[in-house]
């Protein structure tokens, strides 16, 4: 039924994808908006001197529930990267919702006073979302032959762009509605996403395709066994091929390694910039105002989800440019972002904000295509689970720790971090340099084998 149904079709799912994904998955990233409407309705104020201004003390708090909410979100990776590749896509969609809606559930009765559950909410949320996250991504083993990276930015993006649920429900919020009625509609929807699960809906399309389909000139070559683009694909080239390798080879390789690395250090940085804005609007730059920093924070909400529209151009410009300048660019954007955060000027900001937004989205869109095209959608799971969900859950870890070192200070702010995350960002201009070399010697390769051939 899947092979048959008419491209139209196919991406009427895309698109359902992108809705589910970006209301119900990476949500917990959102958590600069949910902060305010949390302290405006005294979560955790009781731990002030004066409740009605807040203090770091109540900063602290928070910030901890966030990073449970974003540890928790490579964890599930790590869980359900491995079960998808055994149970298939649509059971890890089906048991998510369930945790999905649970961990609402428990955030919608959870009070810092009487019954403090915030940290585990945040977990269930984003644990369940994850794994929804995942399941999607056997749609894109359907476009394989021309539209691969851009089926893989679609959804990523929706997944970066769900930091506007929680922007929604704090304008909501700010209306008059208390966090436990929102919190329970998001439950509410979870259950229509499980709902959805059935072959009605997706037609097979929760399930790989069956047979290749990488049979094109579109990238340039035949496809790996699991027909997914690969060895002559202008993205990975022959040289960046471990498809046909056991999990624990493909592990122990340097394209694994270089994506280990890459991961570690942009999760770390977007975690970072999550979850400080708030208080780097604050203390950065000689400092702002409360209301002051509380309006940047809503335009840095606003101005990350520009992205979205910019998505589908950057999916064309990796399945066109290939997978290095795809990575060079995103870099590029990371460097910038940390190089005006402290600056002074509002229009300074808006320009980090912008870049980050670029930068946050279209880098998991990478790690996505990259782990599904060099290792193979047979461990795509595992690759992307345990492999990039290890490094992301280090680098949710550093969290916490981090901010209790900044806001520990007698002066804090985050500009000699920002700088450190600077050079971190030029450092690691080495991945796009080692994909480049390693396409180029692919090529160079698959010539003289033609060449080779001919002459025979």
């Amino acid at each position: 039924m899947a092979a048959s149904l008419l491209p139209t079709r196919r991406w009427a799912l895309v698109m359902l994808s992108c809705v589910e994904v970006l209301t119900a998955t990476g949500v917990m990233f959102g958590w600069s908006s949910l902060s305010i409407a949390l302290r405006r309705e005294g979560t955790y104020a009781e731990l002030c001197d004066d409740d009605r201004s807040g203090c770091d003390a109540q900063a602290l708090r928070l910030n901890a529930v966030y990073t449970a909410g974003a540890f928790c979100v490579p964890l599930g990776g790590m869980i359900w990267g491995p079960l998808m590749d055994v149970k298939g896509a649509k059971w890890t969609r089906a048991v998510g919702m369930c945790v999905f809606s649970a961990g609402c559930l428990l955030f919608a009765f959870a009070d810092s006073k009487t019954f403090d559950a915030y940290v585990p909410a945040a977990c269930l949320v984003s644990i369940g979302g994850m794994a929804n996250f995942l399941s999607h991504f056997v749609l894109a083993e359907y476009f394989a032959d021309d539209h691969f990276g851009l089926v893989h930015s679609l959804i990523n993006c929706s997944f970066d762009a769900s930091t506007v649920t929680f922007t929604v429900l704090e304008l909501i919020h700010r209306e008059g509605a208390s966090t436990q009625s929102l919190f329970l509609a998001m439950a509410a929807l979870g259950l229509v996403y499980l709902a959805l699960t059935n072959e009605t809906v997706w037609a097979g399309h929760l399930s790989p395709p069956l047979k290749k389909l990488n049979t094109s000139s579109a990238v340039g070559g035949e496809g790996n066994e699991d027909g997914l683009v690969g060895a002559q694909s202008p993205q990975y080239g022959a040289r960046l091929d471990e498809s046909g390798k056991p999990f624990r080879r493909q592990v122990e390789s340097r394209a694994f390694i270089a994506l280990a690395v890459w991961g570690l250090f942009t999760v770390y940085r977007t975690m970072l910039v999550l979850g400080s804005v708030t208080e780097q609007m604050l203390y950065n730059a000689d400092g702002r105002d409360a209301s002051h920093a509380e309006r940047l924070v809503r335009v840095f909400n606003f101005l990350i989800l520009i992205s979205v529209a910019l998505t589908p151009s950057f999916g064309r410009f990796i399945d066109t440019h290939g997978m290095a300048a795809g990575l060079a660019l995103v870099n590029a954007l990371g460097v910038l972002t940390f190089g005006l955060l402290v600056t002074r000027p509002d229009w300074s900001l808006y320009v980090a904000f912008l870049a980050f937004g670029c930068f946050r989205a279209w880098n998991y869109s990478l790690m996505t295509a990259y782990s599904m095209g060099v290792f193979g959608g047979a461990s795509f799971g595992k690759v992307y689970g345990i492999g990039v969900g290890t490094v992301s859950c280090l680098a949710a870890a550093a969290q916490y720790p981090t901010m209790a070192i900044v806001l520990g200070g007698s002066n804090p702010n985050f500009e000699g971090l920002d700088w450190a995350m600077l050079g971190v960002g030029v450092v690691m201009f080495g991945f796009p340099a080692f994909v480049h070399s390693r396409t180029v010697e692919g090529k160079e390769t698959g010539a003289a084998a033609a060449a080779a051939a001919n002459a025979a």
